[in-house]
């Protein structure tokens, strides 16, 4: 068994289980500090959860219940403690809510979001036309780029899905990346 995590996750899917335990010499529990947090979602409702105490420790452990019904996208996290009248934040961090693969419904795009944006600038390049007037990425239109304006996209965001596919697979990509095209 590996050990207990001791901070919030960079990211999890939806429906998953959260537990950490969370040590702070300066808010012990056993003092009366509670811990909470917070994580607001670019659209939507916050979530807000509350640790419980073990020892001079707090033990945080979301179930799943709660967090199937978040929906994917990133999230701000803030942490922080309380004591009644004093109220001090601990970090404030940036987190990732994958979609649950298991209760997804027909359609769902799980890709990322460079992996979109690559999506549609090589379907416009396969298409041969000359110069891209009008084309939607990502919700976003954008007009007149040349077709060597859209090849250093191409290039930047295939650069940015090999560093997503490295870090998913726990790779490193190195300072190079070989292309064959």
């Amino acid at each position: 068994m590996t050990d207990p995590a001791t901070t919030i996750p960079s990211q999890f899917r939806a429906g998953d289980t959260l537990k950490w335990l969370r040590s702070l010499a300066d808010f012990s529990a056993a003092d009366g500090w509670i811990l909470t947090y917070v994580l607001v979602p670019a659209a939507g409702s916050p979530q807000t959860f509350t640790a419980i105490t073990v020892g001079a420790d707090f033990q945080v452990n979301v179930p799943s219940t709660t967090t199937k019904d978040w929906p994917p996208g990133r999230y701000s996290a803030q942490e922080y403690v309380t004591n009644g009248t004093e109220r001090y934040t601990i970090g404030v961090t940036q987190l990732q809510v994958l979609a649950d693969l298991a209760d997804s419904s027909a359609g769902l795009d799980t890709r990322t979001h460079a992996q979109k944006v690559l999506d549609a600038i090589e379907g416009w390049l396969e298409s041969k036309a000359p110069v891209a007037h009008m084309m939607e990425i990502a919700g976003r239109k954008i007009a007149n780029y040349s077709i060597a304006d859209l090849l250093k996209l191409r290039d930047r965001y295939r650069n940015e899905v090999a560093a997503e596919q490295a870090a998913a697979n726990g790779t490193s990509r190195g300072s190079r990346l070989m292309m064959r095209i």
